[in-house]
């Protein structure tokens, strides 16, 4: 019996970003990608955001500093993530892409603020490479409340529903008009990648392929996928 190679990125992407409203799993799945392919893994210091927590009691009030921290921290990151690039690891996985903070920006900021916004993103945005390839982790907002619940972040208790909405809303325009690289959209609600090993195989495995365009992945359920798993070594 031939013993199946594990799955590899194709050479030509060596900065993949994952992406999602917050609670979706990016940052998790970043992990445990960035252990499966051998890659570099860069991760976003959103909580290191001294502004964040007075934002999520008060949005209008602490929005405008709040989004200047995240634009300068993220450029400033990724400025040195693509400046001392490592030749043992070719492949980067980010849990954020640049692009996506002006989501965030056109949601919060009133119309005089996302003007100063926009100019100042606009002369970071020039330096920065776009992505090779960007995977997009779907989730409905009633799924993502609950693993924000879950993970329990104290800064992040008083998010409410509306907002987590506004921001899915928000991602899913950015992604269905979105044309900067390949694109893979997963749905999440029915998966744990986390807890089962079968769904985090199969997520790999599909991520891999990197087709040409936005692509939409649906996979099985979790306790469907385990039931067949089970059924497979049952039969060898």
């Amino acid at each position: 019996m031939a013993v199946q190679k594990a799955p590899q990125l194709p050479r030509h992407v060596r900065y993949l970003c994952v992406e999602g409203v917050l609670g979706v799993g990016k940052t998790a799945l970043c992990n445990l990608l960035s252990r499966r392919l051998g890659a570099r893994l860069v991760l976003e210091e959103g909580e290191e955001n001294p502004f964040l927590p007075k934002f999520y009691r008060n949005r209008k009030s602490f929005a405008f500093q709040t989004q200047l921290w995240f634009l300068l921290s993220r450029y400033r990151q990724l400025s040195e993530t693509f400046t001392q690039l490592d030749l043992f690891q070719d492949v980067s996985i980010l849990d954020y892409m640049f692009a996506k903070d002006k989501i965030f920006a056109s949601i919060n900021l009133d119309e005089n603020e996302l003007a100063l916004y926009c100019r100042i993103a606009a002369i970071l945005e020039r330096t920065i490479p776009a992505p090779d390839y960007v995977v997009y982790l779907q989730a409905s907002t009633d799924v993502l409340l609950k693993r924000i619940e879950k993970r329990g972040r104290p800064f992040e208790s008083s998010v409410d529903k509306d907002y987590i909405d506004l921001l899915n809303q928000g991602y899913n325009h950015f992604f269905f008009h979105y044309t900067g690289s390949p694109l893979l959209i997963i749905n999440t609600n029915d998966i744990d990648f986390v807890e089962y090993e079968g769904d985090l195989d199969e997520l790999v495995r599909e991520i891999c392929k990197v087709s040409p365009g936005s692509n939409y992945y649906q996979p099985l359920d979790s306790k469907t996928r385990s039931f067949l798993d089970n059924k497979k070594k049952t039969e060898l």
